[in-house]
């Protein structure tokens, strides 16, 4: 039994992580760096009869217990996995909620590397019909619930450790490399992030005087060779990637499949099969869903950008992205996940899962969403403090 009478073998939060470095990711920025939090004191591992192994944790704000969880992680990545592993916890667990963190690849239209996309909505893209014309997709979707939703594009990511404003040679640098990469920094989405209100001319006219770029008829921006050789050297020195970076955090489409992508032209093909606008791809976010979704679970999805799914990918950013991930999924369950008052371990949960009943073929989940109960609390929405 913890320390206000629930069981041990029950949580509110499962989260979910598909490889061990998300799982490591999301074990240390889980972890409180103070006795009163936030965040979780100690981790203890757990191994019940019949479900796979995990950590039990109690996440405590200001020396409060707000609520219990467990994070584990299957043995493979993928959907196949991910499903049956992730059904077995939650039928024994019961959390009122299921989350994922990790890493995906990001369209390079939308997403800057390092950004963190919570899934809204999730489907699975290689489902449907497949003949001698083509693939035709068969998308079943799942939408990011209202309240969810609007935290996600509320929240400010600067108060989180892994965001920090960049410095003028990481901006030159981004700069360069996004040359290299074959993109235009004008019209990227970070350009504002890496060149704040009146930096940008003044920059440019810094790279050319150093013979890093030059410029086109057009205006456009080109690499020289001596700047084509400095980001490659550059690139190749840094393997341990970036500690801080100017991430945003974005609520848009995702979509799982069941192979590692390195095809840039997955993004149109994507397009052309009807959903206009995907922001990330991965493997697991739609099985995460569809799981949550059966047992009638709230649930979200939040991963790192770590590549953009083309042919130059490499794994720099792996770790920072599913670092960053994981801080912004603690940063959204501190604000929307509290436990209940005296005489139950369920969690009050801004998600209206108010009055869900246990229902025949629910398994032994709908027991426990059956005690989740709510109340406002718009006290709890504030700013997520830095870990």
């Amino acid at each position: 039994m913890n320390h206000y009478g629930g069981s041990l073998d029950r949580v509110d939060v499962l989260v979910v992580a598909a490889l061990p470095e998300e799982f490591d990711a999301a074990k240390a920025a889980g972890l409180a760096t103070a006795p009163a939090g936030p965040g979780v004191t100690r981790w203890e591992e757990r191994d019940l009869d019949g479900v796979p192994p995990f950590l039990w944790g109690e996440y405590r704000v200001d020396g409060q217990a707000r609520f219990t969880m467990a994070l584990a992680r299957p043995t493979q990545m993928g959907g196949r996995a991910t499903g049956p592993f992730a059904a077995s916890l939650v039928d024994r667990l019961r959390p009122a909620l299921l989350a994922m963190c990790g890493v995906c690849a990001g369209n390079p239209a939308d997403t800057a590397l390092g950004d963190v996309v919570v899934g809204e909505p999730v489907y699975e893209w290689d489902e449907g019909r497949q003949s001698a014309t083509g693939f035709e997709g068969d998308h079943r979707q799942f939408r990011l619930e209202s309240r969810w939703l609007r935290a996600t594009q509320d929240l400010d990511p600067s108060s989180l450790a892994s965001y920090g404003d960049a410095s003028e040679d990481e901006a030159l640098l981004w700069f360069l490399e996004q040359l290299h990469r074959g993109q235009q920094p004008r019209s990227h989405p970070a350009r504002d992030a890496y060149f704040p209100s009146g930096t940008w001319q003044r920059r440019l006219a810094q790279l050319e005087e150093q013979g890093l770029i030059r410029r086109e008829p057009t205006g456009e921006a080109a690499l020289t060779s001596e700047g084509s050789g400095l980001v490659q050297r550059r690139l190749y020195d840094d393997v341990e990637g970036p500690q801080q970076l100017p991430f945003r955090v974005l609520a848009a489409p995702m979509a799982s499949g069941s192979a590692v992508i390195a095809d840039p032209d997955v993004w149109g093909r994507l397009k052309a099969m009807g959903t206009r606008n995907i922001t990330a791809v991965e493997m697991e976010a739609a099985t995460i869903a569809t799981v949550a979704h059966d047992r009638g679970l709230a649930w979200f999805v939040a991963k790192g950008v770590m590549d953009h799914a083309d042919t130059r990918r490499d794994d720099r950013y792996r770790q920072f992205a599913a670092r960053a991930s994981a801080q912004v999924m603690f940063a959204l369950l501190e604000r929307l996940v509290a436990k209940t008052d005296a005489g139950t371990q369920r969690m009050t949960e801004m998600v209206g899962t108010a009055g869900i009943s246990s229902e025949p073929g629910r398994g032994r989940a709908g027991a426990s969403r059956a005690a989740v109960v709510q109340r406002a609390t718009t006290g709890s929405c504030g700013k997520a403090g830095r870990r």
